[in-house]
């Protein structure tokens, strides 16, 4: 029963990275649309081709994250999570999130609105934080330790199916 359970909450997962991917590239458009077409950024051309490439990079690594989890959850569907390439994965996400926080931390200096930078706060809209840089860094150091257990849990599984 238990492995029914697994292999649902795996295609469910399936599922929602395919509707983040969907919903990704709608916002992307969105995004792209409202800062470039409609706002129309007029600033020096450097540092529009500087905000251009940080999107890029950024969102281009975020797709990569979901790209990544998608290959993961093939192998949980498969039933043998603990296998090289899910350990290889997890780096890979680990340094796109790190290039992520880089992104927001280059943005940061180059729009420098130190005066307006609040770690939290809450307004008629909802609860807002300028924090997305330590964000992406802990979630890269925390995936990167999870992507050393993945490696080591593989080294023992492959030791253990060579044991008689």
């Amino acid at each position: 029963m238990e492995l029914k359970n697994e292999k649902f909450l795996s295609k469910a997962l399936s599922i929602i990275l395919n509707v983040a991917i969907i919903f990704g590239i709608i916002l992307t458009g969105i995004l792209v649309y409202d800062t470039f077409i409609n706002r129309g950024i007029q600033d020096i051309v450097i540092n529009k081709g500087i905000i251009i490439v940080l999107l890029v990079v950024g969102i281009s690594n975020l797709f990569f994250i979901v790209f990544m989890l998608k290959g993961v959850i093939k192998t949980l569907i498969k039933g043998d999570p603990f296998v090289r390439s899910n350990a290889i994965a997890f780096k890979k996400i680990s340094l796109s999130c790190l290039i992520i926080a880089s992104c927001y931390l280059i943005n940061l200096f180059i729009n420098s609105n130190f005066k307006e930078f609040k770690f939290i706060y809450v307004d008629n809209m909802g609860i807002h934080t300028d924090m997305e840089v330590f964000i992406f860094l802990f979630a890269s150091a925390f995936i990167y330790i999870l992507a050393k257990v993945f490696d080591k849990a593989v080294s023992f599984k492959e030791e253990n199916d060579l044991t008689i």
